[in-house]
């Protein structure tokens, strides 16, 4: 049986693994666990082409049983960046039958645009091609865009909307916050989004108040929070620490009933 990101009790933690081997990964992933990880997102972009293979794939995606999707994105510092994205989706099937539970496709995929966002119709047709190609294996996707700038919540509904009409699983988007009236908004968005879409969705900000939100957006319908399990060259950023977001999950409860004082 196939983990599944979708069987995860929301919100959880999913780590981000970003190492320069296969074998510091697997070491990454199973001491995240013990962290409080419940779910892993593994950067495969750093590793040297022969080790992108299915056996030592296999080796990552089938170390502890729990859901985990390779991340592959455009970015200056990854060695991924030589490969086309036609590529990026064969490099996306095989962890899929290397034991991956999810991808994660770039809402700009096959057609490279501002905001990680496209209407080009021929990549959108070749995105749902691919989709349809990852279900059939009993996988799920997760669609996202990065974007170096804050929006409003009707822009960031009208985004995950358009994620949702492709057929992904999960919808994700990463945005900024530098003041505080964009927190405020970065709130507000995230309570209409978890009040308009019928799937799963990812809402995350960069910037000032990066933190903050990261902590905050799943105690009000994102489905997860992303952090490493420590810093290092290879990972650092807005993400928390694993061991600390799990103490800060376990104890903003604001799901829990409580009695009524007299």
């Amino acid at each position: 049986m196939r983990p599944s990101f979708l069987k995860l009790k929301s919100p959880y933690l999913a780590a981000i693994v970003s190492e320069p081997t296969p074998e510091l990964a697997i070491a990454n992933i199973l001491n995240g666990e013990h962290d409080g990880a419940e779910a892993f997102m593994v950067d495969v972009s750093h590793w040297d082409s022969p080790l992108l293979n299915k056996d030592t794939l296999g080796r990552v995606f089938r170390c502890n049983g729990r859901p985990m999707m390779p991340l592959c994105y455009r970015s200056r510092r990854l060695a991924a960046d030589k490969i086309s994205d036609d590529d990026r989706a064969e490099l996306m099937l095989l962890c899929i039958e290397a034991g991956a539970a999810a991808c994660d496709i770039m809402g700009d995929m096959f057609a490279p645009s501002p905001r990680e966002y496209t209407r080009d119709q021929q990549a959108l047709d070749k995105q749902r091609r691919l989709i349809d190609r990852i279900h059939a294996q009993g996988a799920e996707v997760l669609m996202s865009s990065h974007i170096a700038e804050a929006l409003p919540g009707d822009a960031v509904l009208a985004h995950l909307l358009d994620f949702q009409n492709r057929g992904v699983d999960i919808a994700k988007i990463v945005v900024r916050a530098d003041t505080e009236d964009e927190l405020l908004e970065s709130f507000r968005t995230t309570v209409l989004l978890k009040n308009t879409l019928s799937v799963p969705f990812v809402h995350l900000c960069n910037g000032k108040f990066a933190r903050l939100q990261r902590y905050v957006a799943p105690m009000l319908g994102a489905t997860l929070t992303f952090g490493f399990r420590e810093y290092s060259p290879y990972a650092n950023g807005p993400q928390p620490i694993i061991r600390a977001a799990r103490a800060v999950f376990d104890e903003l409860n604001w799901h829990q009933d409580y009695p009524t004082e007299e």
